[in-house]
């Protein structure tokens, strides 16, 4: 398959610069940390300016330092060079996960495929419900755990579970406070 310049189309899209700036600032602030603090952890090896810089892609980020920042991260070098989590990723990182519960109980399969994974779901968010004693009934907190054992259960990544639940409109999306 080729392009309209005749090249061949690539099967995957690459990450910009400014996908990784993000991805290093979710890092970041995922671990609740400033500029400064990163420096402090990092005993000075990299720079509050300098990070900044990455962060808001004006400065070009080498192998070596995109190697140091993994490891500081503790995330694979991969990591660093995936597009940016999308905003329901983003807040499952924070911990703000809320499902729907009155649109999960509504949950209908016309594709047999998604039939377990609607009874595994179902069944979990009981589970989870019961274990915390919350019976409100309309909106239910995930934590992340929850998330990783969701995707643990139907053979998939967390970033697919968070989409699925996206795509089934079950997710309710707190503002960020932060």
């Amino acid at each position: 398959m080729t392009n309209k310049t005749g090249n061949p189309r690539p099967l995957f899209t690459q990450p910009t610069s400014a996908d990784i700036a993000a991805r290093l600032r979710t890092l970041r602030k995922a671990r609740g940390w400033s500029l400064s603090d990163v420096e402090m952890i990092s005993k000075g090896a990299i720079k509050a300016v300098v990070l900044g810089s990455y962060e808001r892609s004006d400065r070009s980020l080498s192998v070596r330092r995109a190697i140091e920042l993994a490891n500081l991260y503790s995330v694979p070098l991969a990591h660093l060079l995936c597009p940016p989590e999308t905003q329901a990723n983003l807040d499952a990182s924070r911990g703000r996960i809320m499902i729907d519960l009155r649109k999960a109980s509504r949950l209908s399969s016309v594709n047999p495929a998604n039939e377990e994974r609607i009874r595994i779901f179902t069944t979990f968010l009981s589970w989870i419900a019961a274990q915390r004693s919350d019976w409100n009934g309309e909106v239910l907190s995930l934590r992340r755990s929850d998330l990783a054992a969701l995707a643990l259960l139907t053979f998939t990544s967390e970033g697919a579970v968070m989409e699925w639940l996206a795509s089934e409109k079950l997710l309710l999306i707190k503002p960020d406070r932060s």
